[in-house]
């Protein structure tokens, strides 16, 4: 199999590279946040094959508006306490350890996700226990949403969810089970953050980079601690 170096969107709006086979013919290879490979069908749909696990497409993704202020958005993510963190009641600390790694909220809201909702904030291959148990947990009630701007916020929100984790031993258990979620970056952060606020509230909230029309700045400087033990959460809890 010999694949080309130009990237594609296909028409489901995955990022794939198009491929020769070696028995002959073309076809496309699936480079995502969860897996690659190449894609195959079956009865089922979709497949690729990732580390032995035969994975099947599970998601949806919208496409982006046709408004080019959404590409001069100002660096934000979407950072959220998912339904076991509401549940034990850690929102107010996420709030404080946010603002304490320099992120600025901009926005925050509670959400409620169903079966369509969590397939487009998860846009994957998913092995068939893993598709279930992920749809069963973002489902169990509402999860908590911040929309955070900041100086290099990307690498600072990402440390911070990271921090929780390990804070709570989320890495021992089921990989769905994991507290918090953060974007992994501009374009993820403006996909999911679609899901809950309109084009125009996102543009109000977290405002366009310098230069361009209606531009809000913020030149704090954002310097996130190196690791959770330079915070007391003790008495958040």
């Amino acid at each position: 199999m010999k694949t080309t170096k130009d990237e594609l969107i296909d028409k489901k709006g995955r990022s794939v590279r198009m491929v020769k086979r070696d028995g002959g013919g073309v076809g496309f290879y699936y480079q995502g946040r969860d897996a690659e490979g190449l894609i195959e069908h079956d009865e089922g749909g979709e497949f690729i094959v990732f580390n032995g696990e035969k994975r099947h497409w599970g998601g949806i993704i919208d496409p982006l508006p046709d408004d080019g202020r959404i590409q001069s958005l100002r660096d934000f993510t979407l950072f959220s306490v998912k339904p076991d963190g509401v549940r034990i009641g850690i929102v107010k600390m996420v709030e404080y350890l946010i603002k304490n790694f320099g992120g600025e909220i901009a926005a925050q809201k509670d959400v409620v996700f169903n079966e369509t909702l969590t397939r487009k904030m998860y846009p994957y291959f998913f092995t068939e226990e893993w598709e279930r148990e992920l749809i069963a947990y973002m489902t169990l009630g509402p999860s908590h949403c911040f929309l955070v701007t900041g100086t290099e916020v990307h690498r600072g929100m990402y440390s911070l969810r990271n921090s929780i984790r390990r804070l709570f031993g989320c890495y021992g258990k089921p990989v769905v089970a994991n507290f918090v979620h953060c974007s992994e970056g501009q374009i993820f952060a403006v996909q999911e953050s679609l899901l809950f606020f309109t084009p125009e509230e996102l543009i109000r909230l977290v405002g366009l980079k310098k230069g361009d029309t209606g531009c809000v700045t913020n030149d704090a400087p954002f310097l996130p601690p190196s690791n959770m033990t330079d915070i007391n959460c003790g008495n958040l809890l």
